[in-house]
């Protein structure tokens, strides 16, 4: 029966899995049941075990990120809005019943069903513009999980890089000191100037202040990734190694990054679909522009004298004072909107993804140079 109908349980979540795993060979995670939580909860303790790995962390965000799992539940929200878009409205039952005051007869009786008529015929509009709706929920929400993706890696090696540095600092700062105390030493003798000596002072002290400041960055970034990751408790004392690891000896074609980042990007067909579902809106709006609200029925009466009639009744909405000409006009601007927003879009992601091309081709350089040449020099010299 129409009326018998179950809302599926993760509904469209297994093509947002699809299209993820196209991009990253990651899955993400709907936790719904009380089981899958205590196989999240294992999965994340075997997961920080050992050292955080960059798709450690990713698979963890994927796993416990609560903004992504509230992200999920519009899945939910969507379908359950698709499968109320193949329902008919219920029909409405009427009655009355008059007393006769002036002289003795029977009470007049009515009764009468009545259905809406246009939500009859609008059902298949309805059901096609809902499941537009619903995939383009699909490519918003699979485009979330990429964004909280490349936020976690970026994170991850911040951290990395952060905790790095504060490890060069704190070499600085011993070395800083042993040459202070050097100072010290031959200020005591008399070998070097209170000048020399204060020169030294500063210079062990800026490198504490340079050390406590990467301590402090370290911190920050950790916490941005916990807060990615969705950790608390014991659970945000998770360990990373010690090295950032080398950078590829190859590097990856940079070809046609334009293209397949249009083709690829989930956002931009999350626009696209949204605007497929402006236009279907819309044509619905234009196309039944001048039906009303319009009830069909049958209705029944007992008069006084105690006989029955019964036939059909109609009730029309008279387009007078509305003929919808202000809904379609704020449809069409809408539309109009979307679609250059979706222009607009387009083009922003082209000058990302060349901006990005071009500082990763000049950390490359710039890394390489180091290691060939300015690094060399400074062996030298010490």
């Amino acid at each position: 029966m129409v009326g018998c109908v179950e809302v599926p349980k993760k509904g469209g979540f297994d093509q947002v899995q699809q299209m993820v795993n196209e991009r990253i060979q990651m899955q993400p995670s709907w936790k719904q049941e009380a089981a899958e939580d205590r196989q999240i909860e294992e999965a994340l303790d075997k997961l920080l075990e050992n050292e955080l790995t960059a798709a450690g962390a990713i698979q963890i965000a994927l796993l416990n990120n609560a903004r992504l799992q509230a992200r999920y539940e519009e899945l939910g929200i969507s379908q359950a809005e698709l499968i109320q878009a193949g329902l008919l409205k219920n029909p409405t039952v009427f009655g009355s019943a008059r007393f006769p005051t002036n002289s003795p007869g029977a009470t007049e009786l009515e009764f009468g069903l009545l259905q809406n008529f246009l939500n009859i015929l609008m059902l298949p509009a309805r059901q096609k513009i809902a499941s537009a709706q619903f995939e383009q929920v699909k490519a918003e929400v699979a485009h979330d999980v990429l964004q909280v993706t490349a936020e976690t890696e970026r994170a991850y090696y911040e951290v990395l890089g952060a905790a790095n540095t504060k490890n060069l600092r704190f070499r600085i700062v011993e070395a800083s000191q042993a040459s202070y105390e050097f100072a010290l030493r031959l200020h005591g003798a008399g070998n070097i100037s209170e000048l020399s000596l204060f020169i030294e002072r500063g210079s062990f002290e800026e490198a504490r202040i340079a050390l406590a400041d990467s301590e402090n960055r370290l911190r920050a970034a950790r916490e941005k990734l916990t807060k990615l990751m969705g950790l608390w408790g014991e659970r945000t004392k998770w360990r990373i190694p010690d090295q950032l690891p080398d950078i590829p000896p190859k590097e990856a074609s940079l070809d046609q990054v334009e293209t397949l980042a249009i083709q690829n990007r989930l956002d931009l067909e999350a626009a696209r679909k949204r605007i497929d579902t402006l236009a279907q809106s819309l044509g619905t709006s234009i196309a039944w522009r001048w039906l009303g609200d319009a009830e069909v029925g049958v209705s029944a009466e007992r008069d006084t004298d105690r006989h029955w009639v019964v036939g059909p009744e109609l009730a029309l909405e008279l387009p007078i004072f509305d003929q919808h000409h202000a809904r379609i006009s704020r449809g069409e601007a809408i539309l109009r909107r979307e679609i250059n927003q979706l222009t607009a879009l387009a083009v922003d992601i082209r000058s990302e993804v060349r901006e990005l091309r071009d500082k990763l081709i000049m950390q490359r350089y710039l890394i390489d140079h180091y290691k060939r040449v300015i690094l060399p020099l400074k062996q030298r010299i010490v």
